[in-house]
């Protein structure tokens, strides 16, 4: 089974907390918020790095090991962030993803990342 292994850097920022609201006159959209887009540049930038050309179509199974440090993330916050910081680099659809199998949280105050395994 051929698998992708990647270390994304920094802490997981959940995409669902800390949304910020854009006004344009009456009408009013919701954004993520800034440290999420920040941590999803970075991420984005390492996978960049070792891309699967093109994005894999076939189901996947991930593995995530969320090193955060503060408090600690929700772990399925975690994997929707996870899930669509990599779309269209490594997989094309997070629909995709088939299993999550043994992700799961670490509190990891001096070196946080997010060590990633992808297999198809």
């Amino acid at each position: 089974m051929p698998l992708i292994t990647l270390v994304l850097p920094g802490s997981i920022r959940i995409k669902k907390n800390s949304k910020r609201i854009f006004r344009r006159g009456k009408y009013a959209t919701v954004l993520p918020s800034l440290a999420y887009l920040e941590w999803e540049k970075q991420a984005r930038n390492v996978a960049l790095e070792n891309p699967v050309v093109p994005p894999l179509t076939c189901p996947v199974e991930v593995t995530a090991l969320f090193y955060y440090k503060g408090h600690r993330p929700d772990l399925s916050g975690a994997m929707e962030s996870l899930g669509d910081c990599l779309e269209g680099i490594i997989w094309a659809d997070d629909t995709q993803i088939e299993s999550w199998d043994g992700s799961r949280m670490i509190h990891s105050p001096d070196n946080p990342r997010t060590v990633v395994v992808v297999r198809w």
